[in-house]
């Protein structure tokens, strides 16, 4: 477990490194994380798990958008038809990239299944976007593995949201 957390943090070390992922993260911050916390304000979500979203939002898009269409790319079609797999560090950082954003994004808001629908668009309209603007390569694994961390974090943070409702149900009796 202690190398696998180590492997993390050397993977997310090295992103950073990559200017434009470093620019997603900082665009994260300064702009997409406030502005989350004023919608958050006005449609009455939780501030700080919006905020959080936001930043996350800027690092999904920095490291979606961070790399270049390969030259052999155009060739085989305009999106690369693969399956669903953890086997390697590309696939396992691709199912855990939505995962912050959609845990934050659901504790803001408190719908897990808008926040959820959304992510998966998001992520389709990530890998339709990449080969149009020479950003990267349609790949549907990539579709099916940002898919999967969306699903495991939108349960997850249903699962905490459910917790907090039935622990004030109790404390109001």
């Amino acid at each position: 477990m202690v190398e696998q957390l180590g492997w993390v943090l050397d993977e997310v070390v090295s992103a950073l490194s990559n200017p434009l992922i470093a620019a997603g993260v900082v665009a994260g911050i300064v702009v997409l994380g406030p502005a989350a916390w004023f919608a958050a304000r006005r449609y009455r979500w939780r501030p700080g798990p919006a905020a959080l979203a936001g930043i996350s939002l800027g690092v999904v898009l920095g490291v979606t958008f961070s790399r270049t269409l390969p030259d052999w790319a155009g060739r085989d079609g305009f999106c690369h038809l693969n399956t669903f797999s953890l086997h390697g560090s590309s696939e396992l950082l691709n199912a855990l990239l939505f995962v912050p954003l959609v845990l934050f994004a659901v504790l803001a808001t408190r719908k897990p299944w808008a926040v959820l629908v959304s992510a998966i668009a998001l992520s389709a309209a990530i890998e339709v976007v990449q080969p149009l603007t020479r950003r990267g390569l349609c790949e549907t694994q990539d579709f099916l593995n940002n898919s999967a961390g969306a699903v495991v974090a939108a349960v997850a943070a249903a699962a905490v949201l459910a917790v907090a409702r039935r622990r004030r149900a109790a404390v109001s009796r």
